[in-house]
């Protein structure tokens, strides 16, 4: 059977590495929603865009690992 969450997680995680990297290169061009956080205060653009690229490549990893175990092997 196809690991669907985990191939599910590792999109996210994907999307998220993407969305990091573009606020890393326009933080200007951060959305409205974004600046009013905690994290915006105490970090600035910078750090919203390091957050989401790190939990991103973290969620990549977890879901590669994850659909690698959870995929049956052929024998």
């Amino acid at each position: 059977m196809i690991p669907i969450k985990a191939l599910g997680l590792t999109m996210v995680g994907l999307v998220s590495i993407g969305q990091g990297i573009w606020t890393l290169l326009y933080p200007h061009n951060l959305a409205a929603v974004n600046r009013g956080g905690s994290l915006y205060e105490r970090f600035g653009p910078t750090g919203v865009g390091a957050g989401m690229l790190v939990m991103g490549l973290a969620m990549v990893v977890i879901g590669v690992v994850w659909a690698r175990y959870a995929w049956l092997r052929r024998t």
